[in-house]
């Protein structure tokens, strides 16, 4: 007879079967971070309870033996698999290089070779005795060195392992916390297992139940991948995203002391982390020092920096964001650094392409005007030359009505040249309006009144936004005698709104008059508004009814308005202004 006591090869079939089944299902996985290696640790354990189950029901001794060395074919590959897996699952990709496999799977090579030359060395096992037990024939190992190195191998690994899965479970999200608790079960019952192995808690000598509670942990296992999407959802620990950011972070605790920074935060500020940690930043010599006050305030903090590092000028971004708890205690600290190195080289150089293209211009706006001052002169003194010819005198005085227009464009220009070349600024609209309304210096007639209480965002042209409003209204108003300046909240931001009583706007015009060129003068005014307007993501609509006056709305995101209560409580005059 060469099997017998068919009834354990059956529970160890099955258990082969179940673990299987957690190999296959892990490789379908196999792109997810880990999922490969857990297929192959399952793979190798699959392999080890298979045979073992021939060895079990083995009647003759060399039978036994020769299912004993096809299990030792993986059995002590296992130890370094799992060490594999683990660094792979805490996130620890980084040591899982050509070298440091070298190193992990070297004593598992060893054990390897050892028991394949096992008659040659001895160091594997010193003798296999056979004696029988109840009618079944059981091996007995007289172990030898490598064999304990085995089982020391094993234990660590599953230590390590338990370590690395118990840290994870502890920074995971609540959505991963059931499968990270179903791993952990596993790992109790893997130490449960070794557990009864030492303490020979077996039905019979030299019986290894680790196996049987290998096909129960692989239960878990397909209930954790199939019920909790275990390597279909899977916690990335945020250390690996938190060292490869491209933004330089640097966490304080309620005492400011330095509890983490990155790899960024460290090549940017110039120091090492292991050195700094714990220490208050007051105490660090860093570019940040000067800013300590500023930075460990209990609100949000931005900070733009410049300073040299490594023989290189370098701009700095800096935000410092204070974390409270559910009962307003400061927690943290989180302080950002952006390098905003090549953002500002490249502000830089294009100030200086437009300072030198203002220049240019001027410079050539002025030649023109002095030709056009030579045509109007010339066409001057020829109307005078040429007495009777009326026809001569009509062609003459187109000849200076145009040289007039164009004297008046280039001129127009020279407003405008400035348009985007200066950074945008905090504005308060009252101010820019009466001082608008100023320079028009309107007729008595004609009355403004301003209630509006907001500092926006936007270019430093915006007095010529209301001046070209109000100008179009004292021009093409038709009877105008009243502009109202207010303003508005609404869901996207808040809404300024000029409006005037003169005629208004026709239906079919009211894109067009933001067209270039469109108009009575030089069709250029309410153009350059948009424009100027659209630097900082202004929007202007003309949605009067005609015969009613303008209704010019300009809506202003939330992000570029602030609020003032600047001349809300008494109004104030301004001569013909009324400021609400």
């Amino acid at each position: 007879m060469i099997f017998q006591n068919y009834p354990y090869f059956y529970i160890f079939f099955i258990s082969s079967v179940f673990t299987g089944f957690a190999s296959y299902f892990a490789w379908n996985r196999r792109t997810v971070r880990s999922a490969k290696t857990f297929s192959i640790l399952m793979g190798f354990i699959t392999w080890w309870i298979f045979f073992y189950g021939f060895e079990l029901i083995s009647a003759d001794p060399d039978t036994q033996f020769i299912f004993l060395s096809l299990e030792y074919l993986a059995i002590p590959w296992i130890s370094g698999i799992l060490f594999w897996f683990s660094l792979e699952f805490g996130g620890y990709e980084k040591y899982c290089t050509r070298e440091g496999l070298f190193v992990i799977f070297i004593i598992p090579a060893i054990i390897f070779i050892s028991f394949f030359t096992n008659n040659i060395f001895h160091l594997f096992y010193e003798n296999i005795t056979y004696f029988e037990f109840q009618n079944l024939i059981v091996p007995s190992i007289t172990p030898g060195i490598m064999y304990r190195v085995l089982n020391v191998v094993n234990i660590v690994s599953q230590i390590f392992c338990f370590i690395i899965v118990f840290k994870v479970f502890l920074q995971s999200p609540r959505i991963f916390k059931t499968q990270m608790a179903i791993l952990i079960l596993c790992m109790v019952l893997a130490f449960v297992s070794m557990g009864s192995f030492f303490l020979v808690l077996r039905p019979y000598p030299n019986f290894d139940p680790v196996p049987i509670f290998l096909a129960i942990i692989n239960i878990f296992v397909l209930i954790a991948i199939f019920r909790f999407q275990f390597f279909d959802l899977i916690h990335i620990p945020y250390h690996s995203i938190f060292e490869n950011l491209e933004e330089g972070i640097v966490v304080l605790d309620s005492h400011n002391r330095i509890i983490q920074m990155n790899k960024k935060a460290s090549n940017l500020l110039e120091i090492f982390p292991d050195s700094v940690m714990g220490i208050e930043l007051n105490l660090i010599d860093s570019i940040l020092t000067p800013y300590y006050e500023k930075l460990t305030r209990n609100v949000y903090t931005n900070i733009k920096i410049e300073n040299e590092i490594k023989n290189r000028d370098i701009s700095l971004l800096i935000d410092m964001y204070p974390a409270f708890d559910s009962t307003s205690c400061l927690k943290t600290r989180m302080i950002i650094l952006r390098d905003i190195t090549e953002i500002t080289l490249t502000s830089q150089a294009l100030s200086k392409a437009g300072e030198k293209l203002n220049l240019l211009n001027s410079i050539t706006r002025h030649d023109i005007l002095n030709q056009v001052a030579i045509i109007s002169g010339y066409g001057f003194l020829m109307s005078d030359c040429i007495c009777d010819d009326t026809k001569c005198h009509q062609k003459l005085e187109r000849i200076n009505n145009a040289s007039d227009s164009i004297k008046k464009l280039i001129q127009f220009t020279a407003t405008y040249q400035d348009l985007g070349i200066s950074k945008p600024v905090w504005i308060n609209i009252s101010n820019v309006v009466i001082k608008a309304w100023d320079t028009l210096h309107p007729p008595d007639l004609v009355s403004l009144q301003v209630n509006v209480h907001l500092e926006i965002f936007a270019d430093m042209l915006l007095e010529k936004v209301f001046f070209n409003l109000m100008d179009n209204s004292l021009r093409h108003g038709t009877s105008v005698t009243r502009i109202i300046i207010s303003s508005y909240q609404v869901e996207d931001g808040y809404v300024v709104v000029y409006e005037d009583n003169g005629g208004g706007v026709e239906p079919e015009n009211k894109e067009k008059i933001f067209s270039r060129g469109f108009g009575k003068n030089t069709g250029y005014g309410l153009f350059l508004v948009r424009e100027i307007l659209s630097i900082t993501s202004i929007t202007i609509y003309e949605t009067g009814v005609f015969g009613s006056g303008v209704r010019f709305e300009m809506v202003i995101p939330f992000h570029g308005v602030k609020i003032t209560e600047e001349n809300s409580e008494k109004p104030q005059l301004f001569e013909k202004v009324e400021t609400i």
